[in-house]
This record gives structure tokens, C-alpha cells and sequence, in this order.
């Protein structure tokens, strides 16, 4: 009788589950999901199959609304721009993807990108039906402390460092003959962007461009990265309770946890050796600065404080606004400062790289463009110039760059959670409170609806003419509204350094469709999957 129990309560715990997390819902379209692995296997993400590619199948299938399982988690995705529109305009009903706050927490926890807030709005309402709830305190500690460091007045001062760290894989590339067919481009990509993040985020060589402590063209931290983003990629779609399990047995991850501190901590004695007067002129402008000028004084204490009462505590009336002043006070522990340089490091670099990546790979199929971008940098005077005032004048490198991002978008899209019931205004599905809605980049940066030229050609003259006022929404390469990339101007700043630097000496070749077949590789970002180019030097620096 107790083993027939058993075995009915089992039964019924599995129909629970499947009705509760493996079930189509209401009248939203899309494949019935599997049990427990939702639609992974159904759409061919577990062989390899990129998100451009399932998005785009089930959008000509389902429309451009539809809803998907990746394992146990269930997505409602958006592609109908006016919805798009409607759901960035509404932060307070679409807020931070709880995807994001919930898996990315358990492994880089209190990080920017793994709290709730607002990237331009410090100041959170007070909930009506209670005075002393307050909404993303975790995210404005940390904001007050970053956010600043990223405006770009402070960005274009890294002009020279950019050059500098892009001449020494110039050096790398023209010790190889012209003929020679480079098929590590993405990891070229990889090094240039870490080593330049980690001058300018933490005043640090990273030693990413020399080779001598190299293997397999990466060294120990950029090793240490990538083991951490494949953790990332495994875990992303598991439950915590697994994801906890996961990352416990997993040597190489906790081997890569391990290195990543040994660098990140040796950053912070390495700041806390300067002189306070030199901390204090830095912190405006450098993030490692900013973050060791936030430590706390006495970290034990500060841990067994609740967020709200970290740093004092305002008794006064506060149920409306809490003083901006306030959140300044507020310190971050050695840990919250580790994960964050965790989480800035992997972005800091990560999308950056891949766009590089993708421009190389574009110039080698499109030598009209190439010819393009170096008529524009010779000038008048049929001289190479490159400076920082220059760089803006570059309005054809502009439009190539815009129409990289546009033609491989690095991300998919982003996750907005709903923080009570709503109705989409365009396609009129009503979504509920809970509910993880994505607005796919890829599909409507292709949608013919949304552009003058054809879609499908690679033609950065578009954003120079016909195209040039398209729909807002139509190319969002960095997100909308509260929770758009924080970096994007830093990203923009360096991608066009770096492809102006290249363009000034080198011509990107096409090393025939087999190496130089393109295709995706979906990760945090979505990589080509095969770039094999050559590089012909056209002048000596």
C-alpha cells in the first residue's frame, strides 16, 4: 500500500509539473513543449542552432508573437515593433528580466547586470500600499558607484590607449606573411578588446597581447573568461537549485572563479598601494578607482546589514523619494566589488569583440566597403590622419559600423519581466503578471516593413540615405529604455578606433566559403562561427 502511495503521488507530481511548466498557455501560439526540456530539442538549439535561426523559422510560422520553453523557463516573444514600442515606454509594468536578476545571480551575485533598478533613475517609487519598501536598493549602490564612469566625456580621453593596444596586434599580424590565412580572428578580437578594457576600466595590464604567456592563443585569464561564459551558457537555463549543483562539482568553473580573483584582487591591492590624493583624483574617472574609493570600512558589519540599512539609515519621511545624497554614502563589500569586476570584464569585453569580429569578417566580403572607409580616412590631401578630432568627421565609417551591428547583431535581444497583468496594444495578447517577455534584435533588424532597402543586403549607405530616419525601434543594437547597455558608448567609441586604426594599414581578404563561411555560434553574444581571412599590409606605420 505505501509503495502504491508513493507511486500515485509521484504520478500526480509529474502531471503538476508538466501542466505547470511543459504546457501550452492560453492562445498564444507556439510548440508544445517537452517535458523538461521545453522546446531545446524541438527547435535544434541543443544540436547548435542559433537564435537568429529558430527566431526567424518560428516567426514565419507562428507570426510575430509566439511563446517558447528553453528548459523549464517559458519565454513570450515579441516581434511586432509597435508592441516593442509600447513595452520599452512602460518601465514600470516591464521591468529587468527576472531571467537575468535570478540565473546570473548565482553566479556573479550583486552585480549590476544581476539587480533590479534603473539605469537612468536612481530614485525608485515607494509601493502605495506600504511606506518602507523600497525597489532596487542593491542596484543603486552599485549604480552610484559605475554608472558615472561611463558618460562619454570620460570615454574619448582613451584615444591614444586604444591606438597603442591596437598597434601591438598589427605588430602580431604583419610578422605573418600576406598570404597566410588567419582563422583566429575572434580570438585576435578577444585579447585586443580585454586588454584594452583592462587599461581603461582598471588601470591594469592584462598582458592579453603578449604572446609569450600564451596557449592556444589565449592566457590564463582570458581562459578563465571563457570557462566562466561556458558555465554561464550551461547553467542559464537550469533551475538554481541545479544551476547550485552544477557549479559546485565543476572544477573548471570554480578553477576559473579562482583565477578571476587572484587578478581582480591583485587590481585592488594594486589601487589600494596609491596614495589617497591620487584615489581620489582617479575615481571620477576610472571604475577600479571608483569601486576600491567605495569599500567599506568595516566589511563584517556592513554584511550583516539589511540593504536598506547599509551605511545609516533615514528615518524621516522617505515613503516618497529616498535622497540621492544618501545613496552616495552607501559602500560596496570586497565581494560585491568581485563580482562586479566579473560581470564588467565579461562585458566590457564579450560584445565588443564579437562586433569587431563581425566588422573583419564584413570587410572581407565587401572590398567596395573596405575601399570606402580608406578614401574617407585619406582626406583631402590623400594622407592617413587619424586623431581624436578627426574621428567624428567619419561619417562613412559610421554608417559601416551601424550596418554591422544591424546585419549580425552581437545579442539576440533582451528580457522584460511584467510587474502586474497587461494587454499588448498591437496584436492584443494579454500577458500576466510574472510573465518573460523577449524583444528579439535579429528578426526585425531583417523585418522589410521596417526599411527602404532591402534588408538582406549589407549596404551601410542606407543610414547615409533612404534609411537614414528608419524606425526608431527598427535597430536597437544596444536596447531601449531603462535597462539599455550602459557601455554603449564605450563600445561604439572603441569599434570605430580600432576599425579606423585597421583601415589605415591593412585590407581584409576572403580566404574562400569553407574558412570564411560565417554562420553563428550562440553564446552570450552571437559569434561567427568560421572567419579565415587574409590581411594584406598597405602601408608601415
Amino acid at each position: 500500500m505505501f509503495v502504491f502511495l508513493i507511486f500515485v503521488i509521484t504520478v500526480l507530481l509529474l502531471i503538476y509539473i508538466k501542466l505547470k511548466y511543459f504546457t501550452l498557455r492560453g492562445p498564444i501560439p507556439g510548440i508544445p513543449p517537452q517535458f523538461l526540456v521545453g522546446n531545446l530539442i524541438q527547435t535544434g538549439f541543443i544540436r547548435g542552432v542559433s537564435y537568429p535561426e529558430i527566431y526567424t523559422t518560428l516567426r514565419k510560422r507562428f507570426g510575430d508573437v509566439f511563446q517558447i520553453w528553453y528548459g523549464h523557463f517559458r519565454f513570450i516573444i515579441v516581434i511586432k515593433f509597435e508592441d516593442i514600442q509600447y513595452i520599452f515606454n512602460n518601465r514600470n509594468i516591464y521591468d529587468q528580466g527576472d531571467i537575468f536578476t535570478e540565473q546570473l545571480s548565482v553566479i556573479i551575485p550583486d552585480s549590476l547586470i544581476a539587480t533590479k533598478g534603473h539605469y537612468h533613475n536612481f530614485l525608485t517609487r515607494v509601493e502605495k500600499q506600504n511606506w518602507y519598501i523600497f525597489l532596487g536598493l542593491t542596484f543603486k549602490r552599485h549604480g552610484a558607484v559605475t554608472l558615472p564612469l561611463f558618460r562619454r566625456n570620460k570615454i574619448v580621453s582613451n584615444f591614444d590607449l586604444i591606438i597603442d593596444c591596437v598597434d601591438k596586434l598589427l605588430d602580431k599580424w604583419r610578422s605573418q606573411s600576406n598570404d597566410y590565412i588567419h582563422t583566429d580572428i575572434v580570438q585576435d578580437s578577444q585579447n585586443l578588446l580585454l586588454q584594452i578594457f583592462g587599461f581603461i576600466a582598471f588601470d591594469f595590464d592584462l598582458g592579453c597581447l603578449n604572446d609569450d604567456n600564451h596557449v592556444n592563443g589565449k592566457n590564463e585569464l582570458n581562459q578563465a573568461l571563457e570557462d566562466l561564459l561556458n558555465t554561464i551558457n550551461i547553467a542559464f537555463y537550469a533551475s538554481r537549485f541545479i544551476s547550485n549543483i552544477y557549479l559546485t562539482l565543476n572544477l573548471r568553473y570554480r578553477r576559473a572563479r579562482a583565477i578571476l580573483q587572484k587578478y581582480i584582487y591583485r587590481m585592488v591591492e594594486q589601487e589600494l598601494g596609491e596614495n589617497e590624493e591620487s584615489r581620489a583624483q582617479r575615481k571620477r574617472t576610472s571604475l577600479i578607482a571608483s569601486l576600491v574609493a567605495s569599500l567599506q570600512i568595516d566589511e563584517k558589519l556592513e554584511a550583516t546589514k539589511r540593504e536598506e540599512d547599509k551605511k545609516g539609515k533615514d528615518y524621516l519621511n522617505i515613503y516618497i523619494y529616498i535622497y540621492f545624497t544618501f545613496i552616495l554614502w552607501i559602500g560596496l563589500s570586497r565581494l560585491e566589488i568581485l563580482n562586479e569586476m566579473i560581470a564588467f570584464l565579461i562585458a566590457g569585453f564579450e560584445t565588443t569583440s564579437t562586433a569587431l569580429s563581425w566588422f573583419i569578417f564584413a570587410m572581407s566580403k565587401n572590398p567596395r566597403v573596405q575601399q570606402k572607409i580608406k578614401a574617407e580616412l585619406r582626406g583631402e590631401d590623400g594622407k592617413y590622419d587619424l586623431s581624436r578630432d578627426r574621428l567624428d568627421s567619419l561619417v562613412y565609417l559610421d554608417s559601416v559600423i551601424k550596418e554591422v551591428l544591424r546585419y549580425y547583431p552581437t545579442i539576440s535581444g533582451t528580457v522584460r519581466t511584467l510587474t502586474v497583468d497587461d494587454c499588448l496594444p498591437n496584436s492584443g495578447f494579454q500577458l500576466y503578471k510574472g510573465e518573460q517577455v523577449v524583444i528579439q534584435f535579429y528578426v526585425f533588424t531583417r523585418d522589410p516593413r521596417l526599411w527602404s532597402i532591402d534588408p538582406e543586403l549589407f549596404y551601410p549607405e542606407r543610414f547615409l540615405n533612404e534609411d537614414k530616419n528608419h524606425h526608431s525601434y527598427a535597430f536597437i543594437p544596444f536596447g531601449s529604455g531603462h535597462r539599455q547597455c550602459i557601455g554603449q558608448d564605450l563600445a561604439r567609441f572603441e569599434l570605430k578606433v580600432i576599425a579606423a586604426r585597421m583601415m589605415q594599414y591593412v585590407t581584409f581578404g576572403d580566404a574562400g566559403p569553407e574558412l570564411n563561411a560565417g554562420g553563428y555560434v550562440t553564446g552570450l553574444t552571437i559569434k561567427p562561427k568560421k572567419i579565415g581571412v587574409t590581411i594584406q599590409f598597405d602601408q608601415d606605420k
